[in-house]
């Protein structure tokens, strides 16, 4: 090759390098706002969360072993079906399909009905740290609500769905059905199956049964023939039968689901309520709850009992010596009308 030409060749390699490394017809990157990317904290990380709706609010806190319940007394667990999902919706992954930077910068929050907003979330974090934001009035096409985080001037687009799901928490409490409390009047079964050594095959159990309008009670290691109830005696049960009053959560997580070490098993007491119900579609259902009770805890003010519902997690429960016992005794005591 020509050296003139192998000269001229490496000239213009090292104009076109200087060209890529140092263009200057590049525009200058406009200088970014802080992102506030609160949706990278990992559920780890938070310790509460808070949700203030119209009205109504609700706090959850982290236990100590790493699960999540009500800031009220008992430490009382959300319900698994409707709390599962919630802490990451909040702070994982999910998040990024749910909620959108625009590139508005908030003047006047009104405008956007975040002075006085609908829906007002505070997380918990470690190390003293918190998080806030803010749902305000819905896009024009009702698919999104307008959002801010405290401490940062974007406006966000959040996905209606997701806002509703959050502020719902607040507006109707995602409480396990054994803390709900029942109108007496809805209670339609109560149903005691005593301790036994064979419980596929033992056919001991005492049942209240409500029939047209009148409780019956029928005891089936007798007979299968229902018997009118003493109604002047069993008013006085029917209210008990509305909540557990003064129960309490003894440990949230059993991680090997093995619950003899607190006296419960299948060949346990059984106690079940059945009500009456009406689904979010205005339909009439039947819905009911079977706590298995054990061993009565060391100081005898409480047994311990586990709910029956299927889920990720079963906390062992405290419920009141009191509450079992009276419950308990009618088996041996059935309130009989001619008795």
């Amino acid at each position: 090759m020509n050296f003139k030409v192998t000269l001229a060749l490496i000239a213009v390699a090292a104009i076109a390098g200087a060209v890529y490394f140092l263009n200057p017809f590049e525009k200058e990157e406009e200088k970014a706002l802080p992102r506030p990317w609160f949706y990278q904290v990992s559920v780890e990380d938070m310790t509460s969360i808070g949700v203030q709706s119209e009205g109504y609010d609700v706090l959850f806190n982290k236990t100590t072993e790493g699960t999540w319940a009500f800031d009220i007394e008992g430490d009382i667990p959300p319900d698994h079906m409707r709390w599962g999902g919630i802490a990451y919706l909040l702070g994982g992954p999910q998040t990024k399909r749910d909620l959108t930077e625009t590139k508005v910068i908030i003047e006047d929050p009104a405008e956007y009905g975040l002075a006085d907003p609908h829906t007002i979330v505070d997380i918990g974090l470690t190390f003293d740290r918190y998080l806030q934001f803010r749902l305000g009035d819905k896009t024009t096409d009702g698919d999104h609500h307008y959002g801010q985080i405290s401490g940062f001037p974007q406006l966000f687009l959040i996905a209606d769905t997701w806002g509703e799901v959050i502020s719902r928490l607040a507006k109707d409490p995602p409480y396990p059905k054994y803390y709900v409390i029942r109108n007496p009047k809805s209670i339609e079964e109560f149903n005691l199956f005593p301790r036994t050594d064979d419980p596929t095959s033992d056919p001991a159990q005492l049942s209240f049964t409500k029939k047209n309008g009148e409780w019956v009670v029928t005891d089936y290691l007798v007979s299968a023939e229902p018997h009118l109830v003493d109604m002047s005696k069993w008013e006085k049960i029917l209210p008990l039968l509305s909540r557990p009053e003064g129960m309490k959560v003894h440990r949230h997580k059993v991680k090997d689901r093995d619950y003899s070490e607190w006296g419960i098993g299948d060949n346990s007491l059984s106690i079940e309520m059945r009500f009456r119900g009406v689904s979010e579609t205005g339909t009439n259902y039947v819905d009911g709850v079977l706590l298995l009770i054990g061993n009565k805890s060391e100081d005898g003010d409480y047994y311990y009992a586990l709910n029956s519902q299927e889920g990720s997690m079963q906390p062992v429960l405290l419920l009141p010596t009191l509450w079992i016992d009276t419950l308990a005794g009618l088996y041996d005591d059935a309130p009989y009308a001619n008795k």
